[in-house]
C-alpha cells in the first residue's frame, strides 16, 4: 500500500499545475458570473455545474500521466507493471473523488445555494438511482472513459494504436450517418449512458473498463519509450 501511496503523491506532483489551473478556471468563471449578475438580470441563466467542470481533471490525468509520468517513473527504476498498477490506483482514487463530489455537490447547489445549473448527472438520469447509485454509476463510467483515453494515448507508438484512433474517428460519424447503423450506435450509447438499470449500466461500463485496461496493459508491456 505504501508503494501505491507513493504513486499517488508522485502523480499529483506531476499534475498539480493542471489541477490548480482547472480549479482557478472554475473560480474565475463563477466570479465573472457573479459580477455580471450584479449588473444584469441573469435569474434564468444556467451554467454548467461546478462538479461537471472538475471532469477536466480526469481527462488531464488520462492524457498526461501515460505521456510524462511513465517516462519519469520508469527512468527511476520502476517496472512497467509497477507503473501500470500505480496508474490504475491513481485513476480509481480520482474517479471516486470526482464521483463523490458530483453526487453530493448538486444537493448543496439546489438546497443551500439555490443555483440553477446544467448538470450532466441529471442529463444522464443517474440521479434517479439515488446518491449511492449515482456515485456508483459515475465511478465506473469515469474509470471506463479514463481507461479508454489512457489506452489510446499509450498506443501512440504502435501501428495498432494509430489504427484504433482511425477506427474510432471514422466509426462515430459513419455510424450516425448510415440509418441501418445509427440504431446500433444509439443503442450502444443508451446502454452506456442512459441505462434504466443501475446493475446493467454499471456492468456494461465495467466490461468496457476491463477491455480497455487489458488493451492499455498490452501497449504498456511493449512500450520502449
Amino acid at each position: 500500500m505504501g508503494a501505491l501511496a507513493v504513486h499517488l503523491k508522485a502523480s499529483y506532483m506531476q499534475l498539480r499545475i493542471y489541477i490548480w489551473l482547472v480549479v482557478i478556471f472554475i473560480l474565475l468563471g463563477r466570479l465573472t458570473e457573479y459580477i455580471v449578475g450584479i449588473f444584469t438580470d441573469n435569474e434564468h441563466s444556467r451554467a454548467l455545474a461546478d462538479g461537471n467542470l472538475l471532469l477536466l481533471i480526469l481527462l488531464l490525468i488520462a492524457v498526461v500521466l501515460p505521456l510524462s509520468y511513465y517516462k519519469r517513473i520508469v527512468h527511476l527504476g520502476a517496472s512497467r507493471k509497477q507503473y501500470f498498477l500505480g496508474l490504475q490506483f491513481v485513476n480509481v482514487v480520482w474517479a471516486v473523488l470526482i464521483a463523490l463530489f458530483n453526487s453530493v455537490w448538486p444537493l448543496l447547489e439546489e438546497n443551500v445555494f439555490y443555483k440553477n445549473t446544467v448538470n450532466l448527472i441529471k442529463a444522464f438520469h443517474w440521479n434517479e438511482f439515488g446518491v449511492a447509485g449515482s456515485f456508483l454509476y459515475q465511478t465506473f463510467f469515469y474509470l471506463m472513459a479514463m481507461a479508454l483515453i489512457s489506452m489510446l494515448v499509450t498506443s501512440y507508438y504502435h501501428i495498432v494504436g494509430w489504427l484504433l484512433w482511425a477506427l474510432i474517428i471514422v466509426a462515430i460519424p459513419t455510424g450516425t450517418a448510415i440509418p441501418s447503423l445509427r440504431v446500433h450506435v444509439v443503442s450502444f450509447f443508451k446502454a452506456l449512458l442512459f441505462n434504466d438499470s443501475l446493475l446493467a449500466g454499471v456492468g456494461f461500463n465495467l466490461v468496457l473498463f476491463l477491455v480497455f485496461v487489458t488493451g492499455g496493459w498490452l501497449f504498456t508491456r511493449g512500450r520502449v519509450h
